[in-house]
């Protein structure tokens, strides 16, 4: 560290990625540490809570390192056999991380300031950060939030150590217990892996609302409807993504065990990006299925690139059964000719779902990232290539939803695909479109 500095108030965390950056700018033979070589010394387990934070949020951290590396390709070298100094923007950095601390009321700078810092200082790390959904104002509100308030004594100022609530997006689990999990055959932990109440909630509510769609009333029956294609799609969500994290498992990856991923729960799947917002957006623009789960795969313990495509390919293939499985009452050609006319909503609302998956299945297949499609490309692309494209892909999104708002002719093949799909499940497009006319009931 250097000597002009004094970390004397900063975490043990803290201090450890600082000396973790000057020596990653070390080992890069630059002259000066910058924000972007603290950045990367906080994607690391080590950070804690910058690292309960990232790992939260990001799909890939190893997306940013791999673009951080590249920003820093660009830095001043040095010139000397010289330990790397604080330049003119990490000083900054810190000193806005410091200013968070004592705003905030903390007495150490903890590695979540570091990233408030970043955020503020406003270079490439604090551009990548927002780019990856990181916003300041939540961010040091969450900071601001203790696990234990207690009433200040009239005529003294509160003294309170710094504590944080966890991250409420991945449980933890005991160390012991994971390793026990990481440890057995997938086959014989995973029927324990699996939450079963969730899953018992899902076909329940299924079964339910399947029932309410033949009620007499009009707006009861409705509301079955969609009732049941909003359970069906949440449930085709969890295949989607448990098909990720089966994938990722066999092929190496036995992390997404310990954080959920193989519960079938869709709680563990949520994104507040993801799975709320872009899939509202993309069912109001006229019933593209866009599953909104989020699981990161840890890709460097995945054996080799093929499984990294195979990974990306499950998801797809996930939705495509699930496809399958909604139509096969009208492939098996439950009823007679006018099996329609027997609790038509139901079966509108099953071709519903089944629009959905294919729309799904279709639209994750575009090599757009951060979709699935370009997930199997990834790999055949050079390091350098995947970072600078990664680093765009929050705006992937946006860009597509942009074209199909705007474009007609992209839409109309989109739907015309679709309908494809659905006939070649047995599945009228016209009784699917009629089913989300009646689950689009604000149109």
């Amino acid at each position: 560290m250097s000597a002009e500095l004094s970390f004397t108030n900063y975490t043990a965390n803290a201090q450890s990625c600082l000396i973790n950056a000057t020596h990653e700018a070390e080992a890069m033979q630059h002259a000066h540490v910058q924000p972007e070589h603290l950045l990367l010394s906080l994607l690391s387990p080590e950070s804690g809570m910058a690292w309960s934070l990232l790992a939260s949020t990001l799909r890939n951290p190893a997306v940013m390192q791999e673009g951080l590396r590249i920003v820093l390709a660009d830095a001043t070298p040095a010139s000397a056999a010289l330990p790397p100094e604080y330049g003119f923007r990490i000083k900054r950095t810190l000193s806005e991380a410091e200013d968070e601390a004592r705003r905030a009321g903390h007495e150490q700078v903890d590695t979540g300031h570091m990233l408030l810092g970043l955020l503020d200082e406003g270079g490439a790390a604090g551009q990548m950060l927002r780019r990856s959904g990181f916003e300041a104002a939540r961010l040091r509100h969450w900071l601001r939030r203790p696990e234990e308030t207690t009433a200040p004594v009239a005529g003294q100022v509160p003294v309170r150590p710094v504590t944080f609530k966890p991250v409420p997006a991945i449980s933890k689990i005991s160390d012991e217990r994971l390793a026990h999990l990481e440890s057995q055959p997938l086959k014989q932990v995973l029927p324990r892996l699996i939450s079963w109440p969730a899953v018992g909630v899902m076909v329940g509510l299924l079964i339910g609302s399947a029932l309410v769609t033949g009620a007499a009333n009009d707006d009861l029956a409705r509301a079955g409807l969609v009732a049941f294609v909003i359970d069906g799609w949440i449930m085709s969500l969890c295949a989607h993504e448990f098909a990720h994290a089966l994938i990722a498992d066999l092929g190496g990856d036995r992390s997404v065990r310990g954080n959920g991923y193989l519960s079938f729960n869709p709680l563990k799947y949520t994104h507040p990006l993801l799975s709320i917002i872009m899939p509202l957006l993309f069912m109001m623009l006229g019933g593209i299925g866009l599953p909104g789960g989020a699981v990161y795969v840890q890709t460097a313990r995945l054996r080799g690139p093929r499984w990294e495509s195979a990974v990306s390919f499950a998801g797809p293939a996930a939705s495509a059964l699930m496809a399958t499985l909604f139509a096969l009452p009208f492939a098996l050609r439950v009823f007679n000719s006018d099996r329609y006319d027997v609790n038509p909503l139901l079966w509108q609302a099953m071709a519903v779902v089944v629009l959905l998956n294919c729309a799904a299945v279709l639209f994750n297949l575009l090599p757009v990232p951060p979709l699935d499609g370009f997930g199997i490309l990834a790999p055949l692309l050079s390091r350098n290539v995947r970072a600078l494209i990664y680093s765009f892909s929050m705006f992937g999104f946006f860009l597509i939803f942009i074209l199909f708002a705007m474009n007609p002719s992209i839409r109309a093949f989109f739907l015309t695909t679709m309908n494809d799909m659905l006939l070649t499940l047995n599945v009228d497009p016209f009784l699917a479109n009629q089913g989300l006319n009646e689950f689009m009931f604000w149109r």
